[in-house]
């Protein structure tokens, strides 16, 4: 894809308590508008095992023996989630494979704050291999 289809799309900045705030950007997996939160922290893309289970089936689920860490569990057993499109703005990422985990105490927590439901999680996996730009003055992601 070219630098010049490669346009910025807007950021939500959202202040969840006292001055916490959480970004969140609209993606489409598979042509379904999601609502992913922006987590430069995370090492991957997730995707909520649940959601992918009850929109795509399981079918694209792939379980894999391999220890994840995350800021509030471990477990031992895994699963990645085969897209054929994620799509953020003009850009459109192919054949992407996320880690498909359950999000239900990342949303547990929103509904407690009321704040809307996320669906995935952008980490740093695609934000390096996209080149994107996080600029907070005009809460916009652009790409390099």
């Amino acid at each position: 894809m070219t630098k010049a289809t490669r346009k910025a799309i807007k950021l939500l900045l959202e202040n969840l308590q006292q001055n916490g705030y959480h970004i969140f950007v609209t993606v489409k997996v598979n042509g379904l508008r999601c609502r992913f939160l922006v987590d430069t922290g995370a090492s991957k893309t997730v995707i909520d095992k649940t959601y992918v289970e009850k929109k795509f089936g399981k079918r694209i689920l792939k379980t894999i023996k391999q220890q994840t860490t995350g800021l509030h569990s471990t477990t031992h057993e895994s699963y990645t989630a085969r897209v054929a499109t994620l799509t953020l703005g003009t850009v459109v990422v192919k054949n992407c494979t996320l880690a498909a985990i359950d999000l239900s105490h990342v949303n547990g927590t929103y509904a407690a704050l009321k704040t809307k439901k996320i669906q995935g999680i952008l980490g740093s996996d695609l934000m390096v291999q996209e080149r994107m730009i996080i600029d907070y003055n005009t809460l916009t992601l652009s790409f390099a």
